[in-house]
């Protein structure tokens, strides 16, 4: 059943995602046409500046969630309600506190863009991006809900009309008006309306949790919670020191428009991660039924194949960007929208350690495991903002994305792993950095002779030649890999229950053309 599940969200996930990134490059491409590249760098850094409100949250959702597994999958009525309806309160009552930070922290804005004057009506523009972020905080806890009960592609089949309508619309009102209040103001309607939509449909799948009757939290419960979120505050104010700081440097001391020409690199890494995360997202919400329900050495095993598919996902992902990023920008949007070539191939090197993580991340989240390392991501974070500082006056934009680079080897690449396989595995670490090791070798030692295939074979950038690079760094990777993991169990695993799956497709098949 586990694996029928993250089956299911996994196709529908990434047939959404093939869906949305198509619209994406179009919305794009007609968003730099009428607005510009300062345009695209405000909404990049008003992103990131919002993410701080993240903080806010301090993991409260996340730990509700991960007790959320256990009394769904018992069947626990009373518990899930007590949770959702905690839920609800605090979400209400931290979209009044988010609001009101955003209002102080409006004066600084202009402090945070180095040529602000480029920028008409920002403080509109600033505002409508907060209604977005409140807004996400309404029903918050009926996502969670659907999302832990492993029927979250009931929402993403919702979320795949919404996205589309979405951009759709962005587009229509950027071609008849240039205008960026409108281009937000329709944003912001239709993500309401799809919130409501999501709020009913869930309410219609659950509907024990209408109830009015006020259910209360055992005290080990409730104990467990507070000390998760304490932990989880820390993970997030390390989180956004990691990842959400990028963009407000590279505006603060380069220009808002560097915000802009690196948005573009960021949208087609975080798109094709957005293709690639439900291959290992999709196993998620299992995962944690799984660590609920089975001993060490299953939650082992099952691990192994989630290394094995994160590394080949993430390495094949990295190779492929590094042969086609740049051509395809300059197909995609014309010449003159390149970053310098350190700071592409710095940009790579943190999608693949960030990528790296999620197997190891995931398991060690579905577990509960948040005040082992409460400290790491604030170190992490630290380091980040650091090095980055430092860095930047020497390296300039290169110097930002190294300075993430060294947070993230020095700190959580080694010590989440090291928490896991005390915790959940009950083995030897040295196994999963020995792994590591021969996975990153592989990932350069691949590129190479990927690059040098390319290079050798295809000449020009038009799109035809782009197409040509995408089929060479398609075969020879992939080609590679089988080779060398044939044989493995987690290969074999892989191959079985894609096989299980296509003989239930068709034995379905059969049964209705039957009927």
């Amino acid at each position: 059943m586990r694996t029928e599940q993250s089956i299911k969200n996994i196709f529908i996930s990434i047939f959404s995602q093939l869906i949305i990134v198509a619209l994406g490059f179009i919305s794009r491409k007609v968003f730099l046409d009428s607005l510009g590249v300062n345009y695209l760098g405000v909404n990049g850094l008003l992103t990131n500046v919002l993410s701080m409100m993240a903080l806010v949250e301090g993991g409260i959702g996340l730990s509700i969630v991960y007790n959320l597994y256990k009394p769904l999958a018992e069947d626990d009525r009373k518990k899930v309600i007590a949770l959702v309806q905690l839920y609800k309160r605090v979400y209400g009552i931290l979209a009044i506190i988010v609001f009101l930070i955003s209002v102080c922290l409006y004066p600084f804005l202009g402090n945070l863009i180095k040529d602000s004057k480029s920028i008409s009506n920002i403080s509109i523009i600033y505002f409508l991006f907060v209604l977005k972020n409140i807004v996400s905080y309404l029903n918050a806890h009926k996502w969670s809900l659907i999302n832990a009960d492993q029927k979250g592609y009931v929402l993403m089949r919702i979320e795949l009309l919404f996205q589309v309508t979405t951009t759709l619309a962005k587009i229509l009102i950027l071609i008849t008006t240039e205008n960026y209040i409108f281009y937000l103001l329709i944003e912001l309607l239709i993500y309401i309306i799809q919130n409501v939509v999501n709020g009913a449909i869930v309410n219609k799948r659950y509907v024990y949790i209408k109830t009015k009757v006020k259910h209360s939290l055992d005290r080990d419960t409730k104990d467990n919670l507070v000390k998760n979120v304490k932990a989880l505050f820390l993970h997030n104010l390390g989180g956004f020191l990691v990842f959400g700081t990028d963009n407000i440097l590279i505006s603060s001391f380069i220009s808002i428009g560097t915000v802009g020409l690196y948005s573009s690199y960021t949208m087609i890494t975080q798109q094709l991660s957005s293709l690639v995360n439900p291959l290992l997202g999709g196993i998620g919400a299992s995962v944690g039924n799984l660590i609920a329900t089975e001993g060490s050495e299953k939650n082992y095993s099952i691990f192994k194949v989630a290394y094995l598919m994160n590394f080949w996902v993430y390495s094949f992902c990295v190779i492929f960007l590094y042969n086609l990023l740049e051509p395809f920008i300059n197909l995609w949007l014309g010449e003159g929208y390149l970053l310098d070539k350190l700071s592409f191939i710095l940009i790579l090197i943190n999608v693949y350690l960030t990528g790296m993580r999620t197997a190891i991340s995931t398991f060690k989240n579905k577990a509960g495991l948040f005040v082992q390392d409460k400290y790491a991501p604030l170190l992490e974070g630290l380091i980040n903002l650091i090095f980055s500082l430092i860095l930047v006056k020497y390296l300039g934009l290169a110097g930002i994305f190294l300075g993430t680079a060294i947070s993230t080897i020095s700190t959580v690449l080694w010590i989440q792993p090291v928490i896991v396989y005390k915790n959940v595995f009950k083995k030897s670490v040295w196994s999963y950095f020995k792994n590591y090791s021969f996975y990153a070798l592989l990932t350069i030692g691949t590129c190479f002779i990927t690059t040098i295939a390319c290079n050798n074979f295809v000449e020009g950038g038009n799109f035809i030649s782009l197409l040509l690079k995408g089929i060479i760094c398609l075969v020879i990777p992939n080609s590679i890999y089988v080779i060398l993991f044939f044989k493995t169990a987690e290969f074999q695993y892989l191959t079985n229950i894609l096989k299980s799956n296509l003989f239930k497709l068709r034995r379905k098949r059969q049964i209705i053309k039957g009927v």
